[in-house]
């Protein structure tokens, strides 16, 4: 081996003697080295931000407080006790009529209190005016209350229930009547005669105000009036 190269190994041990002497003639006592220790190395995580929910800009349906309108709303089937007696009669007159002519008979609704009458108008305008082509995220929830309730209350987008309404003061109804074609019925001195559904009705004392708008809508014509006897 050259002599050069000798001379070259034998300075680079001195001093690698020399540095291991000055660490452990110094402070730290520890003779390892002194250097620096990287911290275990982390892969930064993205931060997840949940994508913003929007908010419906429908307010929900006003909450039912009077105890007679919640039993409606949880009650099924309509309610015929509270209707006037001369009510009540013609309603059985005239589904003896229909049934007795080949037809059929489905009423839909009867008495209704003023606040279920209420409510019911609000379900309307909710779901006519702010709800029936909303199609924001955030109404969707709401959206699909409110649609169930127009169903199950049988509202039709065509009426608007009315606040003054014939059926608070127990003197209409609403039913689905399907009839034959053709309708023959026996009138007095056995004719028999052609007739009408709303002939029937008011054979019955009944009548619809409005057949396009409201076609399952019946009134009662004529009230006997009650006389008070005097004293």
């Amino acid at each position: 081996m050259p002599v050069r190269r000798l001379f070259v190994i034998f300075g680079i041990l001195a001093i690698c003697n020399l540095i291991a002497a000055a660490a452990v003639s110094g402070d730290n006592p520890d003779p390892t080295w002194n250097l620096p220790v990287l911290e275990r190395l982390t892969v930064p995580q993205p931060i997840f931000v949940p994508a913003a929910i929007p908010n419906c800009s429908v307010e929900p349906l006003p909450e039912i407080y009077d105890a007679e309108a919640v039993r409606f709303e949880n009650e099924e089937g309509p309610d015929t006790t509270g209707l006037l007696p001369e009510m009540a009669q013609a309603l059985e007159k005239f589904r003896r009529l229909v049934m007795s002519a080949g037809g059929s008979f489905d009423l839909k609704s009867a008495f209704r209190p003023l606040a279920y009458q209420e409510h019911l108008q609000q379900v309307w305008f909710k779901w006519m005016r702010e709800l029936r082509y909303n199609r924001q995220p955030g109404c969707a929830g709401l959206r699909a209350q409110v649609g169930e309730e127009f169903t199950r209350h049988k509202l039709m987008p065509t009426q608007m229930p009315v606040t003054d309404s014939d059926h608070t003061r127990g003197m209409a109804i609403d039913a689905a009547v399907m009839m034959p074609h053709i309708v023959r019925i026996v009138a007095k001195k056995r004719r028999v005669t052609s007739v009408s559904l709303d002939r029937l009705a008011l054979l019955a004392g009944l009548k619809r105000p409005d057949i396009r708008r409201d076609p399952v809508h019946f009134k009662l014509v004529i009230v006997t009036p009650v006389h008070v006897p005097s004293e």
